[in-house]
């Protein structure tokens, strides 16, 4: 592959297509798969939870570490490389603790890829001209494939399938980080007074905090959904056909994500996801029939996709040159709490609740939409 537009394209399409795979398995299925190792609710909401707690403290310094030498693409093969060995460590559990120490090393290995990915690409699309809808659609092209395939091959089946296709997908995320080209310059003079004062700026930390709510009230959706659909009857092809529709309407999206950009900028996208989020949540909270469920899977384009464009132009937009990675990193983290708190509180509301918890996600959702109108009001 060369160093074309063309190519560099080519190198981010395969990346994000190995690394969503993955995800298109893990968001809903990992959770079936605990519940088959006799995880109550409860625990599955913890073990959850690791990931997004422990990328308060490591994304930042991951990220940091990346602008500091110019070294993203050594820190993505890296985080690739620990990820794939971590996770072999679930063939040979089976209880809560095990589970929960593998987890402590897997998760923030797994989910670093993806703020080191996105910081990578950003600088492409600006260096060269590149759309980063276009880039990031073929991940949810390849979601749709983990949620869909391994849906089918599911039904029926033993829930250890799952390890074998996760491990596999792992496989192919090493291989195309080595085949990644360093974006980022090297910024060994910036302190971290200098990252500090970006960082504390109001605006962003306030469209940062709205963004993280919205993807936090994901959480009830992301950890129980699967269980929830199941328990009213629904096949796991059933399920994952829920899910790879929901992100069907998310590539669609992404493929005129530079118009959308254009159209509406990054502040007025992120209330149009907290709007739908909002509404989202409060239909899955009162129906389990196949038209609701869709009607609110279709939602998913603007509750993450908008959300989660709005977020990546507005930090690749505000974050100054050399610090690209250490933003998103800043972002990860914030991010981080948000959703750590949400999927404990997730696993608190199913364990009480069930589909009720919906209701919960909802009023984070309506926290989300108060900070993002803020946001818009001081916006240019």
């Amino acid at each position: 592959m060369s160093d074309t537009p063309f190519g560099i394209s080519l190198r981010f399409a395969l990346f994000y297509g190995a690394l969503f795979f993955v995800l298109g398995v893990l968001l809903p299925f990992w959770p079936i798969w605990l519940e088959s190792r006799g995880l109550s609710a409860v625990d599955i909401g913890i073990v959850l939870a690791v990931g997004p707690w422990l990328r308060v403290l490591v994304d930042p310094i991951i990220t940091r570490t990346a602008d500091h030498a110019g070294a993203g693409r050594r820190m993505l093969i890296l985080a690739a490389a620990v990820s794939l060995v971590a996770f072999g460590g679930f063939v040979t559990v089976s209880s809560f603790w095990p589970i929960l120490l593998i987890t402590l090393v897997f998760a923030p290995a797994y989910h670093a890829l993806i703020p080191l990915g996105d910081s990578q690409a950003m600088t492409a699309v600006e260096r060269h001209g590149l759309d980063y809808g276009r880039l990031r659609l073929w991940g949810s092209a390849t979601f749709i494939v983990g949620t869909l395939g391994v849906g089918a091959l599911l039904t029926g089946r033993d829930p250890d399938l799952i390890l074998v296709v996760v491990g596999a997908g792992l496989v192919v995320v090493l291989v195309t980080t080595f085949a990644l080209r360093e974006q980022n310059e090297a910024r060994g003079h910036a302190h971290w007074s200098t990252v500090l004062a970006f960082v504390r700026d109001p605006h962003f930390l306030a469209f940062v905090l709205a963004a993280s709510a919205v993807q936090a009230s994901h959480a009830v959706l992301n950890g129980f959904s699967g269980i929830h659909w199941k328990a009213a009857g629904y096949s796991e092809l059933v399920i994952g056909l829920l899910w790879g529709g929901s992100v069907l309407v998310e590539i669609i999206l992404f493929a005129f994500s530079g118009a959308v950009i254009a159209r509406f900028g990054a502040p007025r996208l992120l209330v149009l996801g907290a709007c739908a989020a909002l509404f989202r949540w409060l239909l899955l909270a009162q129906t389990p029939t196949l038209l609701g469920l869709t009607t609110a899977q279709l939602l998913h384009a603007l509750t993450f996709g908008a959300t989660y464009l709005a977020t990546m132009h507005f930090i690749a937009s505000h974050a100054p040159d050399g610090l690209k990675a250490t933003a998103q990193g800043a972002y990860a983290s914030i991010s981080g709490i948000v959703m750590g708190l949400s999927l404990i509180a997730a696993g608190e509301l199913y364990e009480s609740l069930a589909g009720d918890a919906f209701y919960g996600m909802a009023g984070l959702s309506a926290v989300a939409l108060v900070i993002a109108l803020a946001v818009l009001r001081r916006s240019p």
